[in-house]
């Protein structure tokens, strides 16, 4: 069994700790906060053997083979790339970090020291979201021409202490939601040859909202909306010359799409999630590492550095541009 422990205790490593509870494959057993009172506090609800406030402590526990890194989206990259450096293997976050430049040095200090990374985004090992591409790219549809995706949700737009709109922590919509339609053409189609955006930005200078088409050769195309002041659906569609399949909201932890194939009515096929879905992600990242691999390859260094340089793309153009940048 692989042995954790959690650098953050926030919302999403609470969330992290209690779908991955029951999966057999690795532990936590440490927790890392800044603040001695949040580690503990953490550590007692989770029934964590260690509480550390100095992060360096925590990474030199010998009995802590790997990482979750959880904190604010500025600590991702060098979070990792100390763990790394320590021996632990980690899984980060999404976002793996800011830019091309970050997501490249954790990918060399993964190198380096022979250990496991991954950027956790959960959709990329959910069983739902693999099936469903690899019958996309098996042909089911035909050749694939368009893609829609969005999500959305609206936040207190006037609270401007929030992280969500906090520019020194790299809020905003597109790495916190817009990274999840990013994905999905990416994955299926690659690197864009052209990118338009119109990106409405908040009080705070970060993106509040995006609506974002991606061009791709011989007219294929992809168009992606991520807000955080209005509901969205959150589906995803991706068509093609023989027909299309919608994956139901949210459409990132789908457990039922819609086929729709040319001259057939339309079929549902359901799947059975035995978790919320960052247990699936928990349980490849912990195979892998049992495997002696470095990278996982439901969502590998290149889909991630790829994924990074997009997001680059249209920040350089469009924004927004931290602070601290």
């Amino acid at each position: 069994m692989i042995v954790w422990g959690v650098a953050g205790t926030g919302a999403m490593a609470t969330l992290f700790l209690e779908d991955t509870k029951a999966i057999e494959s690795g532990e936590f057993k440490a927790v890392f906060s800044s603040n001695s009172d949040r580690a503990q506090a953490f550590a007692q609800k989770h029934d964590l053997g260690f509480a550390y406030s100095d992060y360096q402590e925590l990474l030199a526990n010998p009995d802590i083979d790997a990482i979750y890194i959880a904190g604010v989206h500025t600590t991702h990259d060098q979070m990792a790339i100390a763990a790394l450096n320590a021996g632990k293997h980690v899984l980060v976050e999404k976002p793996l970090s800011l830019s091309v430049t970050q997501t490249e040095a954790v990918i060399a200090a993964a190198k380096a020291n022979n250990r496991f990374c991954a950027e956790a985004l959960w959709t990329r090992f959910s069983p739902t979201f693999s099936a469903v591409v690899d019958q996309v790219k098996s042909g089911k549809i035909g050749e694939v021409r368009h893609i829609s995706a969005n999500f959305g949700f609206r936040v207190n737009v006037d609270d401007h202490q929030q992280r969500l709109l906090n520019p020194q922590l790299a809020g905003g919509a597109m790495f916190d939601i817009g990274i999840y339609p990013l994905l999905l053409p990416t994955f299926v189609l690659g690197e864009p040859e052209h990118i338009h955006a119109n990106v409405v930005m908040a009080d705070t200078g970060v993106d509040l909202a995006s609506d974002v088409l991606l061009s791709y050769p011989h007219g294929v195309s992809a168009s992606l909306t991520y807000r955080l002041d209005t509901h969205l659906p959150t589906k995803a569609v991706i068509s093609g010359t023989q027909g299309y399949v919608e994956f139901e909201s949210p459409w990132f932890a789908a457990n039922a799409v819609h086929w729709s194939i040319a001259g057939q009515p339309i079929e549902t096929e359901y799947f059975t999630l035995t978790n919320r879905g960052w247990g699936y992600e928990f349980d490849e990242v912990n195979r892998c590492i049992k495997a002696g691999l470095v990278e996982s390859p439901k969502h590998t260094w290149a889909d991630a550095l790829m994924l990074a340089k997009l997001m680059e793309r249209i920040r350089s153009e469009y924004g927004p541009i931290y602070p601290f940048e």
